[in-house]
């Protein structure tokens, strides 16, 4: 990404998008990169966002705060209280600035009654108190209402649109003026300057990092202005990078469901696609974005894209593979790999979770036979419901492909490659019923039910996500975390011990099926203090294991894995200095843990806690390998 953005002369990136998904129906799911985990997005942030800026990239984290919902993004008021804040919303953000991230980006959104890029609780309590960011911060695309507010609050740069009678007018403009009067200090602006100018220090602009385009020469903006479209208009890819646009749709493929190994797809088979998406990239039903690409800001326009009717001929030969728009095409066939998308884009949200057409062409092709291997293969730009997986025979989930997609999904069917991919957001069932109207989308005065300016409540506090299945008891159809692979895993031979003050879970992770493969165990903390919340993701490692050999897996932890936010005393709290019992899961998923234990106090010297197995006929075993005292009693669960 870093590459292409120098080819085209741009220094900043407006992104990575972080918002934590509250709401699995939010228009730009498919953009954030934290799913509906803020570890998750931390892990994930922190690397991309040094990659950028080593490339003289400015990274404009967005969109802060509480921007978690297209729905009158414009205008609409969010309440959440600070644990959530704390706790769900702000750590991506803190992880992306640790990492270096240069500038940040305001949401349109209010927050507590006033505009995000107006908000000296958002902009200066936390963004600078709390999370000690020192680059720029710059409004969305019409963010600023107010230039007295916004500058007093704490706002760099005003973004708006050249044309006033399709935007709101520039406001900083008038700070020229204000700080002659008086009502802006020349010391604010030189801060707004010295914020800019650090963020460009940082990403190496002038050090040369950052290559200025050659075509940009000239003195003046006039002519500089006419060489940067020939440099925008530049092709800047390449078969280097397609390649990464390919492995990036295999490591993310979610592998949902595989009965009886109908993936790999075997050879020899007779395959039809069927359905209007295995060789259709556009739609005219879509109004931003294409068929494998979300909406908005952050989609690019191709030609290139590579239907996966195209990909699979390509490597099988085109007269080894057929399509049909319906069910009645695929008769006689060995497989019928159904082709499906949904879409969602900036600007509002998703009415529903519905896959189009799954369910009418998944039951017509079981109606029609009960041996064809049914395989399905969905775009999606985030969760989707799967009522139709029960007569399917595998789901294989990708998201947001892209350009690539042909020549991935061929890979993935005919088993070239393995599906890497867990599931960053759960996928809930068709009844779940997780929101009043007043959390979302929000709420307006009686008599008003809808308007603009409604308010979303966040009363759910922390339990987002995965979080709330747990809470609620509500098992989701696929939760956070979930993805199978081609072959099979075993978790084993668990050990808790201290390592340098600090605690160390380790195992291994055996192979237990025929081919090579990538497991991703998962490792979840509970303490008394974290409730509503039961258990959070404090780890993941994704790990490559031979056939028949294993890897090993470890865990180091610290008191940032044991603490919570107290809003009565304002702080980070840890669990472990308040005597709590901190248990740890290990597992596949946020549902399907194999493994419990509790924490020693490293610091304090305690024993070495026995360890809970959950083999895979649930039975509880016992583990009490390294345990340096008979008289430790195990609680199983």
């Amino acid at each position: 990404i870093a590459e292409e953005f120098q080819a085209k002369g741009a220094n900043v990136l407006l992104g990575p998008d972080v918002e934590v998904t509250r709401s699995v129906l939010t228009g730009r799911s498919f953009e954030t990169i934290s799913g509906e985990d803020p570890y998750l997005g931390a892990q994930l942030v922190a690397p991309f966002v040094k990659a950028i800026q080593d490339h003289g990239i400015i990274a404009c984290v967005k969109h802060f705060l509480d921007n978690n919902q297209e729905i009158y993004r414009q205008s609409m008021n969010v309440e959440v209280g600070d644990r959530a804040q704390h706790e769900i919303y702000l750590p991506v953000f803190k992880a992306a600035f640790e990492a270096g991230a240069a500038a940040v980006m305001c949401s349109y959104n209010k927050v507590y009654g006033e505009y995000a890029c107006e908000n000296s609780k958002l902009l200066k309590t936390f963004l600078r108190d709390t999370l000690n960011f020192k680059g720029f911060v710059i409004s969305d695309w019409g963010a600023t209402h107010d230039v007295q507010r916004s500058s007093d609050a704490g706002l760099d740069i005003d973004m708006q649109g050249d044309d006033p009678s399709k935007r709101l007018p520039d406001e900083f403009h008038k700070l020229t003026e204000m700080v002659g009067t008086g009502e802006v200090t020349q010391a604010s602006v030189d801060e707004k300057v010295l914020h800019v100018v650090s963020a460009m220090m940082v990403a190496g602009h002038f050090d040369g990092r950052f290559p200025i385009p050659a075509g940009w020469s000239g003195d003046d903006m006039g002519t500089q202005r006419g060489e940067q479209k020939k440099v925008v208009q530049a092709d800047s890819t390449s078969d280097a990078h397609r390649g990464v646009a390919f492995q990036t749709i295999v490591d993310g493929a979610v592998l949902l469901k595989n009965k009886d190994g109908a993936l790999p797809i075997a050879w020899g088979s007779k395959i039809v696609m069927v359905g209007k998406y295995c060789d259709k990239t556009t739609d005219d039903a879509i109004k931003q974005g294409d068929v494998y690409s979300g909406g908005g800001s952050g989609y690019v326009g191709t030609d290139r894209i590579i239907s996966p009717l195209k990909g699979l001929q390509g490597r099988l030969g085109a007269s080894s593979v057929t399509a049909s728009l319906d069910a009645i095409g695929a008769a006689g066939a060995d497989v019928a790999v159904v082709c499906l998308a949904a879409h969602s884009e900036e600007g509002w949200d998703r009415k529903d979770l519905v896959l189009p057409e799954a369910q009418e062409l998944v039951s017509a092709l079981r109606a029609q036979s009960a041996t064809q291997k049914i395989v399905v293969i969905a775009a999606v730009p985030g969760a989707v419901t799967t009522e139709w997986i029960e007569e399917a025979d595998a789901a294989l989930v990708l998201f947001g492909p892209g350009e690539q997609v042909g020549p991935a999904v061929a890979a993935l069917l005919m088993g070239d490659v393995s599906p890497g991919g867990r599931l960053p957001i759960s996928f809930p069932k068709a009844d779940e019923k997780r929101f009043t109207s007043a959390q979302y989308p929000g709420e307006c005065p009686p008599p008003v039910s809808w308007c603009p300016n409604m308010t979303a409540t966040f009363s759910e506090g922390t339990l987002v996500g995965y979080r709330w299945n747990d809470a609620k008891q509500v098992p989701a159809a696929f939760s956070f975390g979930h993805g199978l692979d081609y072959t099979t895993y075993q978790l084993q031979d668990f050990k808790t011990e201290c390592k340098l003050d600090r605690p160390l879970i380790s195992f291994e992770v055996a192979n237990t099926g025929g081919r090579n493969g990538t497991a991703v165990p998962q490792l979840y903390i509970g303490f008394p203090s974290l409730s509503p919340t039961i258990r959070q993701l404090r780890g993941f490692q994704k790990v490559w294991v031979p056939v028949g050999g294993s890897s090993k897996v470890a865990f180091h932890l610290d008191v940032p894995d044991w603490s919570f936010y107290n809003e009565k005393t304002a702080r980070w709290e840890s669990a472990m200095d308040r005597g709590e019992t901190i248990t740890v899961s290990v597992g596949n998923s946020a549902a399907d843990l194999v493994w419990y234990g509790d924490l020693p106090d490293c610091a304090s010297g305690s024993v070495l806690m026995p360890t809970t197995t959950v083999s895979s006929s649930e039975s509880l075993v016992q583990d009490w390998s390294d345990t340096a005292s008979s008289d430790v009693q195990i609680e199983t669960k």
